[in-house]
């Protein structure tokens, strides 16, 4: 459905938070055209990008999110739940920022993570141990 639909579903502040339940949302915030909105859609359409779900919302609702309008905002379950776009607006820039904020900075590893750490090829420390509930 993804990817026979549009690539970013439009959605108002008051449902935003309802609906980019999964772990990795990507939001637009503001005006649905110029070169940042492309930018973002762009990267809605990229392959590599499955794992995120992709919203545009209103100016109104960017700075609860930590975004300027016209800007973008990961919203996760994991770390800080709010990451705001803060380089170049340009597709490279956009995909690099958007995977170097796809995996928690401390997890227990699984499934999930291999093809984030393995495939991405990104640097990795891991420690082993029998205790589950230290906090580190």
């Amino acid at each position: 459905m993804k990817k026979t639909g549009p690539a970013a579903e439009v959605v108002d502040c008051d449902k935003l938070a309802e609906k980019a339940d999964s772990n990795l949302n990507l939001v637009y915030f503001g005006a649905e055209s110029g070169h940042a909105y492309d930018q973002f859609i762009s990267a809605a359409k990229d392959v590599t990008q499955e794992k995120y779900q992709f919203f545009v919302s209103g100016a109104d609702c960017a700075a609860t999110y930590g975004a300027a309008d016209g800007g973008m905002a990961i919203i996760r379950k994991f770390d800080e739940p709010h990451v705001a776009y803060s380089g170049e607006v340009h597709i490279k820039d956009i995909l690099a920022w958007m995977n170097g904020n796809s995996v928690p900075v401390v997890f227990e590893f699984g499934e999930d993570f291999i093809e984030p750490i393995f495939g991405s090829r990104k640097p990795a420390v891991f420690l082993f141990t029998e205790e589950k509930d230290t906090a580190y």
